[in-house]
């Protein structure tokens, strides 16, 4: 992923919401202690990455508009609502930070789906982050 987020127009913090967002809505366990880690980190608000964690809004307003663009992204399977699009852009970002966000939603839901697939276990520089989902596991 940071490869391909080198010339990001999102910030590091932003890149991590959509990475902890995209994570945390495919219930992907081992890539939110991996980005919580991260986040930590590059010195994400410890409220932030909570309300991240726990799937709450964000008290950052611009940072919650990033959050909600993500959750419909993935809910509306990439058809999103006009709406969702404009309160994006009325919080400040641009067609640029959009194409990232994508970029990054894809690349996340790769990850999550194979380490769903390959039953990753946590890594132990990770375990301090270990995060457990709130939603009951498909059978």
């Amino acid at each position: 992923m940071n490869e391909a987020l080198e010339q990001s127009a999102l910030s590091p913090v932003e890149q991590q919401v959509v990475a902890l967002t995209v994570s945390t809505t495919n219930d992907c366990a081992y890539c939110v202690g991996a980005h919580s880690t991260v986040a930590q980190m590059i010195h994400m608000p410890e409220q932030i990455l909570a309300e991240l964690r726990d799937q709450r809004d964000l008290s950052d307003t611009k940072l919650n508009a990033l959050r909600l663009l993500v959750v419909s992204v993935l809910h509306h399977r990439g058809w999103v609502p006009e709406e969702d699009l404009n309160q994006f852009a009325a919080a400040g970002y641009a067609e640029r930070q959009l194409l990232d966000v994508l970029t990054i939603v894809a690349l996340k839901t790769l990850s999550n789906y194979v380490n769903h697939i390959a039953h990753t276990p946590l890594d132990v520089q990770f375990a301090a982050q270990s995060w457990k989902s709130q939603v009951a596991t498909v059978a």
